[in-house]
């Protein structure tokens, strides 16, 4: 498969410099085992949090109801902005919010797509 340049598909292309996007791979599970109907709403309660956040791309709420396993995908527009939000107190947090304890791992983000915004995003 040949893949065409990205302009070809998009209207827009940014290329931002500086610094790096980042995004965070969050892992936990609840302590009990709940219905996907239950994690649903435990999550629309949560995603009220993360409405306006400073600095916070995107955020998905992912849950894996065969194994009550549960993972949240932040992209954030820098490394300094997730930093603030991933420190000792988000564990204190986590852990006294949903009752257990978290894992989490971030990674440079080097492009994303955004298919509603119908754009490409490079960090150089």
């Amino acid at each position: 498969m040949i893949f065409a340049p990205i302009s070809d598909y998009l209207q827009k292309e940014y290329t931002m410099k500086g610094n790096k996007m980042t995004t965070v791979i969050v892992n936990y599970s609840f302590p009990k085992k709940m219905s996907r109907s239950e994690t649903l709403e435990r999550f629309k309660q949560a995603a009220e949090t993360f409405v306006g956040m400073d600095g916070l791309n995107s955020k998905q709420f992912i849950y894996d109801e065969l194994s009550g396993k549960c993972f949240s995908v932040y992209n954030w527009e820098s490394r300094e902005k997730a930093e603030a939000l991933f420190n000792d107190d988000f564990i204190d947090d986590f852990e006294r919010i949903v009752g257990t304890t978290p894992t989490f791992k971030m990674h440079d983000c080097l492009v994303m797509v955004d298919n509603r915004a119908d754009d490409v995003v490079v960090w150089e």
